[in-house]
């Protein structure tokens, strides 16, 4: 798949050296850059005019558009893919649409992609929330409430949008 990886390195001895307002300083400055990268993924918004879940609004949006749409749930989402390498204690658990999804994902892209998109999605933390699968592409979607509209922002879990054979 090929990430584009921006490697961080820090001096361990210059930074335990800094004061305790230039480390504060310094976190500040790189919050600052990360809202500001993060602004610029391109998202749209939906008017919604009942209290509905962010995520089942975004669902009903996507699949109105042709493409299937999985959440980011371990039980019926795509995160069921963790199964194939390290939650294999729960795969007879697995629902018939998690089994339909890792035959689907596992038709789409080649097998290092599929482990290494498992790998990725292994922990909760930064996984978007939606799944989109549409001629056999795959987008992810991170999904915000904001007022009365729904923000769906496509977020990659790597440096690639889509994956494709």
């Amino acid at each position: 798949m090929g990430r584009n990886k921006k490697v961080v390195e820090i001096d361990g001895a210059k930074f335990e050296a800094m004061t305790h307002f230039a480390k504060l300083r310094l976190f500040e400055d790189f919050t600052q850059l990360f809202h500001h990268e993060l602004s610029k993924i391109p998202y749209s918004e939906i008017t919604v005019m009942s209290k509905e879940k962010a995520e089942s609004v975004a669902e009903d949006y996507y699949r109105k558009k042709g493409f299937e749409v999985y959440r980011s749930r371990i039980k019926d989402g795509y995160r069921s893919i963790g199964v194939e390498f390290y939650w294999k204690d729960y795969k007879d658990k697995l629902l018939d649409s998690d089994r339909k999804l890792i035959a689907l994902l596992k038709g789409i892209m080649p097998g290092k992609d599929f482990e290494e998109l498992a790998m990725i999605v292994e922990q909760k933390n930064g996984t978007p929330d939606l799944l989109l699968i549409k001629n056999e592409r795959i987008e992810f979607v991170e999904v915000k409430y904001n007022y009365e509209t729904v923000k769906l922002k496509f977020q990659p879990p790597s440096s690639e949008f889509f994956f494709a054979r």
